[in-house]
């Protein structure tokens, strides 16, 4: 039941406070008011590698979300109720679930726009589950919007945010969605304007409340609006929480949100912790003939994007059997999904509401057959931590892009060459561009801004290589002198890129101007390799994964080329690890300069091979 009466004054003069004094507070200059994320800033808990993610949206504030949006009109009853009550009732079974699954980190619903009264039951269920959470070891974000509400709620109990909507052209904005039907507007759900110090302060208040709750960290979806309100927002929960953590003697919480992969908004994710990204739209598979390594691309983009010590979680917005919240992957899926992301450096995210959810609690076979194999890989990820902890890659090509679409990204995925992703507006994220040897623009350019220019003259200048479509134009762009050091990419083989056809043509003086790392798979039909290094030791790790759910890969013949980093290779082992039964084994094995041959097998899913010249 909602209460009303007399909290209603007290709340609103303390939004009007907290607005006035962060205005007062604000320096001239909004740059030095902002937050900047930094590396020495993330605890070691939440570092790549390290943690194993899970959201767990629910209570009642969530299933009457659902209701009223899209995606949610489709649960049932049952389902409905399970979500509403996974923080309460169904705890205890969600609370085991997460310790076999090996899960220690989660976020949960703490509030999506209902006003705060409506809000304060889930608050108080919310302070239990992160209590238990602690006690087991798991870290817990709470899920924040930052710019939904629920006017009607909001409007009612909290009549402040009534002139805190966002207009546009004199128009009321909603919250919208594109389905496969088209577009679909939440009637309920307004959207406030970030810009305004005063709903700003009233999700600072809101944060607050989840920082004295406990949580660990705290991530804003729903990134509508203003960009430099966003940044304001972040920055001032982060202020807020600052001297809450020197008072508490808790850690600082982490900051983060749900930004997505356009360059011009991307900048955003400076101002957080970490990355959280739901860009998949496709579970990693063979189907029905076709390749699907979409997921490798994007996060090879958003490693391109992003501080190159962020973590990231990578989630599919929607599965191969269809909408993430109405279906079920396959064990197989489950583990390739895992494995795909740790390999390339990311951490998968899971959302489990709707279908998932229900199965899981109500002890379903599909959902328990799942589920079991997440346990299985989640746990392989965990007593191998070392694998995927400080580690880098080991690839001295990069591969520019504008957009997280390119082409020739699949044809190198596919073809397991070691690169990297360069974006084209962000050349100063990511690994820096003179780790590389190799840099592959596979678009014209006419002409360069001052810093752009800087970079790629700074890589020529430092002995890099650039092929391009139009060298003569873009040596006229960087300058003289720069024309001897970039190659022509012929415009047919260009064509066979967007035909989605192989480039060995392209790959091989690419590979041959690089140097190495190269690696070359015999027998590996449908499998994608990586290879990274220990950043602070001889250590190599050779990830392979086979997309063919069906067909495990019996032998694939691997010769990896590290002449680049071991011109001399003695005292050197090799180790191979799997998830899965049987162990596979490798045999052939050759080390001379630098040079590393091996027959691996059987691959059902997803091994990994160690060169080391120390125990790890």
């Amino acid at each position: 039941m909602i209460r009303k009466g007399s909290r209603r004054i007290p709340q609103t003069a303390l939004f009007l406070g907290l607005a006035i004094f962060l205005l007062m507070a604000r320096p001239a200059r909004m740059e030095e008011s902002l937050y900047w994320a930094k590396s020495e800033d993330l605890p070691e808990w939440a570092e790549p590698g390290n943690f194993r993610f899970l959201r767990l949206d629910g209570g009642g504030i969530e299933s009457r979300k659902a209701e009223r949006t899209w995606w949610g009109k489709n649960f049932t009853d049952a389902e409905k109720d399970v979500l509403a009550h996974i923080y309460d009732r169904d705890f205890d079974r969600m609370l085991g679930l997460l310790e076999q699954a090996q899960f220690n980190w989660i976020w949960v619903t703490w509030s999506n726009g209902w006003s705060l009264q409506e809000e304060s039951e889930n608050r108080e269920l919310i302070k239990k589950v992160i209590e238990r959470c602690h006690e087991n070891g798991i870290h817990v974000t709470a899920y924040m919007s930052a710019s939904n509400m629920f006017w009607k709620s909001a409007f009612r109990d909290d009549p402040e945010t009534r002139k805190l909507g966002l207009w546009m052209y004199g128009i009321p904005l909603f919250y919208a969605g594109l389905t496969k039907h088209g577009p679909s507007i939440s009637w309920e759900r307004r959207l406030a304007d970030v810009r305004k110090p005063e709903w700003r302060a009233y999700l600072v208040h809101k944060a607050a409340l989840a920082v004295d709750a406990g949580v660990d960290a705290i991530f804003f979806d729903n990134i509508i609006g203003d960009t430099s309100g966003m940044k304001l927002l972040l920055s001032e929960v982060q202020r807020m929480a600052e001297p809450k953590a020197a008072e508490s003697g808790r850690p600082p919480i982490l900051v983060y949100a749900n930004v997505h992969l356009a360059p011009d908004r991307f900048e955003i994710n400076d101002h957080c912790d970490l990355i959280w990204e739901e860009a998949g739209k496709d579970t990693p598979g063979v189907w029905a003939g076709a390749w699907q390594v979409g997921n490798v691309r994007k996060i090879k983009f958003l490693a391109g994007e992003k501080q190159a010590w962020q973590p990231l979680m990578y989630e599919n917005d929607v599965y191969h059997c269809g909408p993430r919240e109405t279906c079920i992957p396959t064990p197989a899926e489950q583990k390739v999904g895992i494995a795909e992301a740790y390999a390339f450096g990311a951490a998968l995210s899971r959302n489990l509401e709707g279908r998932f959810l229900h199965g899981l609690i109500t002890g379903e076979p599909e959902a328990r057959d799942a589920w079991a194999a997440i346990a299985q890989y989640n746990g392989f990820i965990a007593s191998h931590r070392e694998l995927y902890h400080r580690v880098v890659p080991v690839a001295k090509i990069a591969l520019m892009s504008r957009g997280e679409e390119n082409p020739l990204a699949d044809a190198f995925i596919k073809a397991n060459v070691l690169f990297e992703t360069k974006v084209f507006e962000h050349l100063g994220k990511g690994t820096p561009l003179n780790h590389f040897r190799v840099l592959v623009i596979p678009f014209p350019i006419k002409k360069l801004q001052d810093e752009p220019r800087d970079v790629l003259a700074g890589f020529i200048a430092a002995g890099g290589k650039i092929f391009s479509p139009d060298p003569e134009d873009l040596a006229e762009a960087l300058g003289p002198g720069s024309g001897a050091s970039i190659t022509a990419i012929p415009k047919k083989t260009l064509s066979s890129v967007q035909a989605g056809e192989p480039v060995p043509a392209l790959i091989e003086p690419v590979e041959k101007a690089a140097g190495g790392a190269i690696l070359a798979l015999e027998n590996d039909r449908y499998l994608v390799a990586h290879v990274t290094k220990k950043a602070d030791a001889d250590t190599f790790i050779i990830h392979l994964i086979n997309y063919d759910h069906q067909v495990p890969h019996a032998e694939v013949k691997v010769k990896l080329d590290l002449s680049g980093y071991l011109p001399e290779a003695g005292g050197f082992t090799l180790r191979a690890f799997s998830p899965d039964e049987p162990a596979p084994s490798v045999t052939g094995l050759s080390l001379h300069r630098g040079i590393c041959e091996f027959t691996i097998g059987p691959i059902p899913h997803y091994a990994v091979v160690v060169l080391s010249s120390r125990q790890i």
